[in-house]
């Protein structure tokens, strides 16, 4: 299994719009072969920054999951750049 850990920084008057278009994203993902589940928890410290962890059968999956390019894909990409302060920063993790 692989996680991919993801952390957002989320303009300040964005933070509900960017939590219904997570929605958006973890609506497409369940319909991906090879996704597990995902979770989005929000800094408690600092509410405009988010973390997502995305859970993968294996790298594979979620490599063809990112690389897949569609319209709706191409529309979610553009909507989250709007939303955020800079581009999202990814970790790729596997377990042992």
């Amino acid at each position: 299994m692989v996680v991919d850990l993801i952390s957002f920084r989320v303009k300040a008057d964005r933070v509900r719009e960017f939590e219904r278009h997570n929605e958006d994203w973890l609506r497409l993902m369940r319909r991906a072969r090879g996704f597990v589940t995902q979770s989005l928890m929000r800094n408690l410290e600092r509410p405009g920054e988010f973390v997502s962890t995305v859970r993968w059968v294996s790298r594979d999956y979620r490599d063809r999951f990112v690389a897949a390019d569609d319209a709706e894909r191409r529309s979610l990409h553009q909507q989250g750049r709007d939303l955020l302060e800079a581009a999202p920063v990814s970790v790729l993790l596997e377990s042992l």
